[in-house]
């Protein structure tokens, strides 16, 4: 099954439409060339414009409801004093609907926003979106950046991501995306209705509207765009990761590719979610290593090779283990300890602080070397402070 359908297999038409039109605006040539300084400081320029655009759209549409309730109960129904409920409900019907008009208009704004800001910093990280079959599972998964969808619950290479996550963890999950921008403005709304309402500054919740909308509006837009982001420079460790040790496979054995496999699927379920970028890396392996079956993932008994191994080949599985870390939306606890625990197998150690100075590198676009790789290790094996 190619990438594209195994990572999305029922892709909504608004991902679908988004995803092609990503990967026909894309670079189309054959090239992995790591994105310059001046593309990554384009990109920069991009989410801030998003973030500023978000915010001011805030402070407009936060203007209007404030400005709205200020008309409406001063000039139209004359301060709504010592008022009943049912002299009262057309305001709230003229309010809320008012209300509704401008915060449909705001979200369509956001969204048109969003998704041209991940479409330009897409195209200038340059990566190829319509090359093969991997590039077209990154397309989908900048196309759920963007809509906020969350990463979805499927197998890759045969290893169930969510296989410790309970399933009532996953349900909450799932309810919180589909539910998470309405809610989440339900309950700004409330507080400043309900809250706010009662407390000394009652007088001063119109005025507050504005600026509250703005920084959760800023907020929102900073965490799309800082995923798109990992999304579009995650992908070039992983190339850069099979540059240097996967170009020459034939001198890997089996054993070896066993422990490279099972390496990779153990530090995917320790990040607990079918990340993109953790399934671009498993699915390059195995074209790699040429291998088509699925992963009957058993790392309790595979990582008891790895003392034995030499030192050419414990830092390839080392290397692979930390870009593991390094290319997800954050650095897990569970896969910073599985590493360790690699590290100390191989008789060196975990620079815990190194590997988060990696992380935050990658997310400013520098090249991920195996010497930077290197330096996320030392040669003290004593227990740090993880």
């Amino acid at each position: 099954m190619p990438a594209t359908e195994s990572y999305s297999p029922e892709p909504s038409i608004l991902e679908r439409k988004f995803a092609e039109y990503l990967a026909r605006h894309s670079n189309d040539g054959t090239g992995t060339t790591q994105p310059t300084r001046a593309d990554v400081q384009k990109i920069s320029r991009v989410a801030n414009w998003a973030i500023g655009l978000s915010a001011f759209a805030g402070i407009v549409s936060g203007g209007l409801i404030g400005g709205g309730e200020v008309w409406l109960r001063h000039g139209y129904f004359d301060g709504m004093e010592d008022v009943s409920w049912r002299e009262a409900w057309p305001y709230w019907a003229m309010f809320y609907g008012f209300a509704g008009v401008v915060s449909a208009v705001e979200i369509a704004s956001l969204y048109i926003m969003t998704l041209s800001g991940v479409a330009r910093v897409a195209r200038h990280a340059a990566l190829p979106l319509s090359r093969d079959e991997e590039k077209g599972l990154l397309a989908h998964s900048l196309a759920r950046a963007a809509l906020e969808f969350p990463n979805p619950q499927i197998r890759i290479c045969g290893i169930d991501p969510y296989a410790r996550v309970s399933n009532w963890k996953l349900t909450l999950l799932n309810l919180a995306y589909k539910l998470k921008v309405g809610v989440s403005s339900f309950l700004l709304r409330v507080f400043l209705r309900r809250v706010a309402a009662r407390m000394a500054i009652r007088g001063f919740v119109p005025l507050l509207a504005g600026p509250l909308y703005a920084f959760w509006n800023a907020f929102i837009v900073w965490r799309i765009m800082a995923e798109a982001r990992m999304r579009t420079l995650g992908p070039y460790a992983v190339d850069n990761l099979i540059k240097a040790h996967f170009q020459n496979t034939d001198e890997i054995d089996e054993t070896e590719k066993e422990v490279i496999l099972h390496a990779a699927g153990e530090m995917l379920i320790c990040g607990r979610d079918a990340h993109p970028n953790q399934a671009y890396l498993l699915v390059r392996l195995c074209h790699a290593l040429g291998c088509e079956e699925k992963i009957n993932l058993d790392w309790s008994d595979t990582r008891r090779h790895l003392p034995e191994m030499e030192e050419a080949q414990q830092t390839r599985i080392l290397d692979l283990m930390t870009v593991s870390c390094l290319i997800g939306s954050r650095i897990h606890t569970e896969q910073k300890l599985l590493l360790h625990e690699a590290c100390q197998a191989c008789g060196t150690g975990l620079d815990a602080v190194g590997l988060k100075a990696l992380h935050k590198a990658l997310r400013r676009g520098e090249t991920i070397t195996p010497e930077k790789l290197a330096q996320t290790r030392e040669s003290d094996t004593e227990p740090q402070r993880l």
